[in-house]
């Protein structure tokens, strides 16, 4: 009789177990494909530290140019990613 208890014990203990895990939030997975695509990944903040001072700039993340600080595309790439207007 023990082993009978022991058995249904251990049955409603796993049910306890598999219901607490289905609940778990599970993290959002992105394909590498889709993240590495759709946002520039490469728009660090630079810096030449010279004598008279520090100098800040970014790269173009399409092509590589040296840009302003703020800038993530140069003026040809971000023409050539932004579609032209419909005729109507």
């Amino acid at each position: 009789m023990r082993f009978l208890w022991q058995f249904f014990h251990r049955i409603v203990e796993r049910i306890k177990r598999w219901r607490i895990e289905r609940r778990a939030p599970r993290p959002i997975l992105i394909p590498l494909d889709m993240s590495a695509g759709m946002y520039p990944t490469s728009v660090a903040i630079h810096r030449d530290v010279t004598p008279n001072g520090v100098r800040v700039y970014s790269l173009c993340a399409s092509c590589g140019a040296r840009l302003h600080a703020s800038a993530t595309l140069c003026e040809e790439c971000a023409q050539k990613k932004s579609r032209p207007a419909r005729p109507y």
